[in-house]
């Protein structure tokens, strides 16, 4: 009888050990998925941010940039994106071998508004090609593996800059499309390269009269 009294004890302490490791196990296990939840939580509200910041959709991965501002239809400002996360400093782009008409200019509003549309909301990559004079990097811009410069001469959005980029017989080809099928600028007579309205606008500035100061 005694026996049998000490191995029901005995099987009692061991459900009890054994409901105590469980109730110990589940504590920790919430408390571990309290943490992680509150760390996940960190790391979307800070991109979070970043997107209504730059009104972009910011992404994982290398090389990739995210658009912060469309000057006009050939200058961009970017900044790189690392695991979700704007880092480095901000870069302007001077898009290579092409030019897009002045903002001041004829077409400029609409050449402006071109790129901003085929770029969108997308991550870009930047193949530096240079620096100009300014000190901005020159680059080919690519989004979603499509050239934008290309596209922006096949277009009709900006010229071919052929003084820069001679030797680009594909960008020669695209633009003499344009210009046949009278897309984007094209279509509107009268049209005047960038590089010559800017010529003719420091000229006009330069003749003219200073007013003496009495």
């Amino acid at each position: 009888m005694s026996r049998k009294v000490d191995e029901g004890k005995n099987q009692l302490m061991m459900l009890g050990t054994v409901f105590v490791l469980i109730v110990i196990l589940m504590a920790f296990m919430m408390n571990f998925n309290k943490n992680s939840n509150k760390a996940n939580a960190g790391t979307k509200t800070e991109i979070g941010k970043n997107i209504g910041k730059n009104n972009s959709i910011a992404s994982n991965g290398n090389g990739k940039y995210q658009v912060l501002k469309v000057s006009d239809g050939d200058t961009i400002n970017v900044q790189k994106v690392e695991n979700g996360k704007l880092v480095d400093e901000v870069v302007k782009i001077r898009m290579y071998g092409i030019d897009a008409p002045e903002k001041t200019q004829d077409y400029g509003p609409e050449s402006r508004a071109a790129l901003a549309k085929i770029i969108g909301n997308n991550l870009v990559e930047i193949e530096v090609k240079n620096r100009d004079r300014y000190g901005r990097s020159v680059a080919v811009v690519y989004v979603n593996g499509k050239n934008v410069n290309q596209e922006m001469v096949r277009t009709g959005n900006a010229w071919w800059y052929y003084e820069y980029d001679k030797k680009d017989t594909e960008m020669e080809q695209l633009q003499a499309n344009a210009k046949k099928n009278k897309l984007g600028l094209f279509s509107k007579r009268g049209y005047v390269e960038p590089w010559i309205y800017r010529k003719e606008k420091k000229a006009q500035t330069s003749t003219k009269p200073r007013v003496r100061r009495k």
